[in-house]
C-alpha cells in the first residue's frame, strides 16, 4: 500500500516483550472500509427539486434543501456497517445566516457612523463610503471564511449521530480563523515556502477536536515529516512554470518570425489594439493557460495525494486507525474532473461530484479496528442552535 506508514505501529523492544506479555490484549485491528449505496439518479431528484424551489422562492429555500441532500448522504454513507444521521434543521441553517447578515449590517452601520462623526464625510477624496464599506467587508471577509469553516464543521458534526452518537467540535473558530489568517499570510510572504507547516496546523484542529461522543480524535501529524517531499515538489513547481514560459515564449517567437512582423510593428499593435489583436491576445492567453495548467497540475495533483494520505494515516479514534493509498490519478480525477463538472454544468453537476466524492472516499479509506461501545457516552454539549451563516456568506461551496 502505498502511503505513510502511521506512527501508532511502533515495534516493541525485546526488552518490554515480558511485559507487554502481562498487558491485555491487542484490540483488534480488523481493517474495512467505508460503504456508500446512494443512487444518482435519487441524489439527482433532490438536487433538481432544490433548484426548481430555490427559483420560485427566490433563493430562500436552499437552507431546507441542502438540509434534504445531507439526509440523503448521510443515510447512505456507512462504516462498520452502521450508517451515519444527519438531524441537522433548515432553519436552523436560516438563523445562522439571517444572524451573518446581522453582523454584516452592524458592521456597516459602525463604518456609516465613522465616516459621518469622525471623517465628516471626507476620508479618502476618491473614495465613497459605499467603497470604504465594500472594501472592509472584503478584507474581514478573509479571516471571516476561516471561521466560518470551523464554525460549519461544528454546526455538521453536532447534527450528525453514528450509531445513536453525536459527534461534536470542540475549540475556539474564532482562534482557528485567527491562526489561519496568520499562516496563510505569512506562506504569502516566503513564496509559499511554509505549506507544510500551515497544512499540518490548520489540520491539527480539525482532528483533534472532533469526539465521536466522548471518544476523543487525535493526530500525530508534523511539518518536518513532509518537508523534504513538500522541497522536491516546489523545485519542479518552479522547475515546470521555467518550461512552460521558454515554450509559450518560443513558440510565440516563432509565430511572429514566420509571419514577417518586426517588433516595431508588435508594439503599434499594443499601443493601438483593433479587435483582431484583441482576440489573437485572449487566445495566446488562453493557450499559455492551459499549456500551465498541463504541466502544473499533475505535480499538484502528486503533492495533494501525499499530502491526504500523510493526514489520514496520522489520525485516529481511541484504537481505530485510518489509511488511504489514493493515488495521483484519483486525485487527479477529484479535482480536475470534479471541477471540470461543475463548470461545464454551470454548476448542475454539484450532485454528481457529491457522488463521486463519496464513492471515492468509500473506495479508497481503510478503517481499522472498532471502537469499545460500552466506553463511549453521549456528549452533554448539544452543539450550537444555529449554523454556518459566515460560510453561507463567504464561502458558498458544496454541500
Amino acid at each position: 500500500m502505498n502511503h505513510p506508514s502511521p506512527p501508532w505501529q511502533q515495534p516493541v523492544a525485546a526488552a518490554e516483550q515480558t511485559v507487554a506479555a502481562a498487558a491485555p490484549p491487542a484490540p483488534d485491528l480488523t481493517p474495512s472500509r467505508p460503504v456508500y449505496d446512494g443512487r444518482l439518479g435519487e441524489l439527482y431528484a433532490i438536487y433538481l427539486r432544490h433548484v426548481v424551489l430555490m427559483l420560485l422562492t427566490l433563493g430562500w429555500s436552499r437552507f431546507w434543501g441542502r438540509t434534504r441532500l445531507r439526509r440523503y448522504l448521510w443515510s447512505h454513507f456507512a462504516i462498520l456497517g452502521d450508517r451515519f444521521e444527519y438531524r441537522g434543521r433548515g432553519r436552523e441553517l436560516l438563523i445562522g445566516f439571517l444572524l451573518a447578515l446581522v453582523l454584516i449590517a452592524a458592521w456597516g452601520g459602525l463604518l456609516w457612523l465613522v465616516w459621518i462623526y469622525v471623517f465628516h464625510e471626507k476620508p479618502v477624496a476618491s473614495f465613497g463610503a459605499f467603497d470604504i464599506f465594500s472594501l472592509s467587508v472584503a478584507l474581514i471577509g478573509f479571516p471571516l471564511a476561516y471561521v466560518g469553516h470551523y464554525a460549519g464543521l461544528r454546526y455538521r458534526l453536532s447534527r450528525t449521530r453514528w450509531r445513536g452518537i453525536r459527534l461534536w467540535l470542540v475549540g475556539s473558530a474564532w482562534s482557528y480563523g485567527g491562526s489561519a489568517t496568520l499562516l496563510t499570510f505569512l506562506n504569502l510572504c516566503t513564496a509559499q515556502l511554509l505549506t507544510p507547516v500551515v497544512s499540518v496546523n490548520l489540520a491539527r484542529p480539525r482532528i483533534a477536536n472532533v469526539r465521536l461522543g466522548t471518544l476523543p480524535f487525535a493526530f500525530a501529524g508534523s511539518a518536518g515529516d513532509i518537508y523534504g517531499r513538500y522541497i522536491g515538489y516546489y523545485f519542479l513547481n518552479i522547475m515546470a512554470w521555467v518550461i512552460a514560459l521558454v515554450v509559450v515564449f518560443a513558440a510565440i517567437g516563432g509565430t511572429v518570425s514566420e509571419l514577417g512582423v518586426e517588433a516595431d510593428d508588435i508594439g503599434d499593435l499594443l499601443a493601438h489594439p483593433d479587435a483582431r489583436t484583441i482576440v489573437i491576445a485572449i487566445a495566446i492567453a488562453i493557450g499559455a493557460y492551459i499549456l500551465f495548467g498541463l504541466l502544473i497540475l499533475p505535480l499538484r495533483c502528486w503533492w495533494q495525494a501525499y499530502l491526504f494520505r500523510y493526514l489520514v494515516s496520522r489520525s485516529r479514534a481511541g484504537n481505530v486507525l485510518f489509511a488511504t493509498a489514493i493515488s495521483t490519478r484519483q486525485m487527479w480525477g477529484f479535482m480536475v474532473l470534479n471541477y471540470l463538472i461543475v463548470l461545464l454544468t454551470l454548476g448542475l453537476g454539484w450532485p454528481w461530484v457529491m457522488h463521486r466524492t463519496l464513492r471515492l472516499i468509500a473506495n479508497e479509506l481503510w478503517v481499522y479496528g472498532a471502537p469499545d461501545g460500552a466506553a463511549i457516552a453521549q456528549p452533554t454539549n448539544r452543539g450550537p442552535g444555529f449554523g454556518e451563516g459566515l460560510l453561507d456568506l463567504f464561502d458558498v461551496t458544496g454541500v
